[in-house]
């Protein structure tokens, strides 16, 4: 007689999920909101023009003792909140940031216990703001591979207000980029199902472009006073003034998703939302077109919640849900890039 259980299948003699599926997303913002007359007051900077075709309205920005790890927490009990699932229920916590609590210890673990998910396991996940995607990519491989994990919550947290200069524009260290970054957290609750689910994903990654922009210290430059005095210790672009070309996002992100929907042998004209980084909103008009698809095919939160990195996506895909537009059976996908230079996807099945 099988002992197989519902859902599951035999892999090597280990019982495995089937799929892995959404249950529920939560976010969180920081209560102080900066819009872009409010900035440009700041930086004595054109900050509306500057965002105005980027799709970033304002921003939010962590309190003085609010820290990452404090707001994935609080993202991470809204999703549990709206799936009606306690913490210690939890298998496993993937947190996607590139803004940690410190370098190490790793920020996962402090979330974990400040949750209360006691029986979670957790990791760190840093891609920069490609790391939400490969996130949910690999919590669900942990769904559909380990009899063990059944719930996995995945987070994206974002505190990049901590590492830019807000100084007066002509000498931030950050320049743009302080313009460009919004706090905040927002978190994914997958669940073991019978049927997909998830369904593919694909990283890409350009390694020649590292020293375009970061937060330079670590081991390759540690951090003394002398950089720290120059305020060099931010967010700003690398002295090799190596750019990324402005149609980064846009020559690439199509064809991303095209090949990972050529896995599936379907066509990307079939995906019901595609959601991407919300920080290019014409990068993300261009995919839309390319891979056959209408502007509302997507949906855009930057111009209201800002852009909010490792985070963003998952606030755009909360919304989607809370307006209704993913039905069972529809194809959703999410395609993000993040610094260094890294691209990703992953596609479900609703």
């Amino acid at each position: 007689m099988s002992t197989q259980r519902p859902g599951q299948n035999h892999l090597h003699g280990t019982a495995v999920h089937a799929a892995a599926q959404i249950l529920s997303v939560g976010t969180y913002l920081p209560s102080e909101r900066i819009t872009n007359a409010e900035l440009g007051e700041m930086l004595g900077y054109d900050v509306e023009a500057f965002c105005a075709d980027r799709g970033i309205g304002v921003r939010h920005r962590a309190g003085p003792g609010e820290s990452t790890s404090d707001m994935a927490v609080m993202a991470a009990k809204s999703a549990l909140k709206q799936a009606g699932i306690s913490a210690s229920d939890v298998d496993l916590i993937i947190l996607a940031t590139d803004t940690p609590d410190f370098v190490t210890p790793p920020t996962s673990p402090i979330v974990q216990h400040k949750l209360g998910a006691s029986r979670a396991g957790a990791f760190d996940l840093n891609a920069a703001c490609a790391d939400e995607t490969i996130a949910l990519a690999v919590g669900s491989n942990y769904i559909a591979l380990d009899a063990d994990i059944e719930r996995v919550l995945v987070i994206g947290a974002y505190a990049m207000s901590k590492w830019l200069d807000f100084g007066p524009y002509d000498r931030s260290t950050s320049k743009v980029l302080s313009m460009l970054f919004s706090d905040g957290a927002s978190a994914v609750l997958l669940g073991a199902a019978k049927e997909p689910g998830f369904l593919a994903s694909k990283i890409a990654a350009d390694g020649s472009y590292w020293d375009t922009y970061g937060i330079y210290l670590g081991t390759a430059q540690p951090p003394d006073h002398r950089m720290i005095d120059a305020g060099r210790h931010r967010l700003r672009f690398h002295e090799h003034g190596h750019r990324v070309p402005g149609d980064f996002n846009e020559a690439r992100w199509a064809d991303l998703v095209a090949q990972t929907m050529g896995k599936l042998e379907i066509e990307p004209s079939e995906l019901k939302l595609l959601l991407t980084n919300q920080v290019e909103r014409k990068a993300t008009e261009t995919t839309l077109t390319r891979l056959g698809l209408a502007p509302n095919h997507t949906c855009w939160v930057a111009d209201r919640l800002g852009y909010a990195g490792s985070a963003s996506v998952f606030m755009a895909l909360e919304e989607a849900l809370e307006q209704g537009r993913l039905a069972a059976g529809d194809l959703l996908a999410l395609c993000t890039s993040g610094a260094g230079f890294i691209l990703a996807t992953a596609v479900f099945r609703w």
